[in-house]
């Protein structure tokens, strides 16, 4: 077994792993697409053309959908096309990480959550 960081082990329970609510995650990654998307004043279309994707790509990313499982699962490579864009860190899409993998995306657990994100994001954007 690996250690992190941290010290603690890096190996995964599988029976915890296979609890993650995926959903959630990404209906938190959505929201800060469309959030970040819209404010930089670009259309679904426009996004796609700057990071080389197909428009329903972003359409499936922001509605958290997938003809495969259901919920949107986008590649890593998709995640930082879409933040040179957006002209972001990375890091910004991605929710939750700055805390551990939880059952259920912290930020996804309130209203007063998901607002407090997208001021964050605001915040984020204002200080370019």
């Amino acid at each position: 077994m690996g250690k992190t960081l941290g010290g603690a082990s890096d190996s995964v329970d599988p029976m915890k792993a296979r609890t993650i609510e995926w959903k959630t995650y990404g209906d938190s990654l959505a929201r800060r697409l469309v959030t970040l998307r819209r404010a930089r004043g670009l259309s679904q279309e426009k996004l796609a053309e700057l990071a080389g994707l197909h428009r329903n790509q972003i359409s499936n990313i922001e509605r958290n959908v997938s003809s495969n499982d259901g919920v949107s699962d986008p590649h890593l490579s998709t995640v930082y096309r879409l933040a040179a864009a957006l002209d972001v860190a990375p890091a910004l899409l991605m929710p939750d990480l700055d805390r551990r993998v939880a059952k259920k995306s912290p930020e996804q657990a309130s209203g007063k959550a998901i607002a407090a994100v997208e001021a964050a994001l605001q915040d984020a954007l204002d200080e370019r």
